[in-house]
């Protein structure tokens, strides 16, 4: 059964990213709603109805169903999560994907010309880019900035992380490093993430932690920027508490809770 760029198994239980090639097999709840939404694909799917259980399996919270229908989209991709509809007060409606044949060759045609345009604009750019590129190497090649460390951390699951350091400085970084290492004890408690690089760097009066995580979501990027203030002496930027709040071991996009946190001096 071909949803979108996925190709779903029923037999199996599988989900299968045709373009990236992730094979996702569908929990219980996703695979019961996926199944339904297929059988009466094109009709409206009542929430009793997909809050049954499957044969002797357990019915399905109201919960359960939203949950499902939300990761199942997430997975099909912004293009394709309108492929399952919500029908306000009724349920859901799986609606069947063609395959565009005509309609796309117009439009691929009218595409080409503002394309072709656009590919001689990023080619100038990128001739400007590396000109200037040269220039700075030429006339400052002590200037590019390298981080102070790189550390790969590995999860319980044999995931890896990595941890990468700034500073404008090779001396007087032992906080820096301190606060990382907290960071790093807390990765090291996680089975898996979403995140796959997290960058750390102080301010120069060391007032400042700056923390950017980078990670990616069923094929999207996401980057999440905090800063830390803390005027007590000794500081600490990073807890275990703190930790919790963010929740860095987190799966799930919609899981993640982000703050930043000033303290005044105690």
């Amino acid at each position: 059964m071909q949803l979108g760029h996925c190709r779903f198994d029923i037999g199996k239980g599988d989900l299968i990213n045709q373009d990236t090639g992730v094979v996702w097999h569908l929990p219980r709840a996703e695979l019961h709603v996926l199944t339904l939404l297929v059988e009466y694909q094109g009709k409206v799917v009542a929430k009793p109805l997909l809050e049954s259980g499957h044969e002797d399996d357990l019915q399905l919270s109201s919960a359960s169903v939203s949950r499902a229908i939300f990761t199942l989209r997430s997975f099909l991709g912004p293009q394709y999560e309108t492929l399952i509809e919500t029908v306000k007060g009724q349920g859901y409606l799986l609606r069947p994907h063609r395959a565009r044949k005509q309609s796309d060759k117009q439009w691929l045609k009218a595409l080409i010309k503002p394309l072709q345009i656009l590919l001689v604009v990023i080619a100038l750019v990128s001739v400007l880019l590396a000109v200037l590129w040269w220039a700075n190497l030429a006339t400052d090649s002590d200037g590019q900035v390298l981080p102070l460390s790189v550390e790969t951390v590995t999860l319980t699951s044999g995931q890896q992380v990595d941890v990468i350091l700034y500073s404008p400085s090779k001396t007087n970084n032992e906080l820096l490093i301190e606060q990382s290492q907290q960071l790093i004890q807390g990765l090291q408690l996680c089975p898996v993430t979403i995140w796959t690089r997290v960058f750390l760097s102080l301010s120069h009066d060391k007032q400042v932690l700056n923390i950017t995580l980078r990670g990616d979501h069923y094929g999207q990027s996401l980057i999440r920027n905090l800063k830390i203030s803390d005027l007590r002496q000794p500081k600490q930027f990073v807890t275990a508490q703190w930790l919790e709040t963010l929740n860095i071991c987190s799966t799930s996009s919609g899981q993640i809770a982000l703050s930043s946190r000033s303290r005044g001096g105690e």
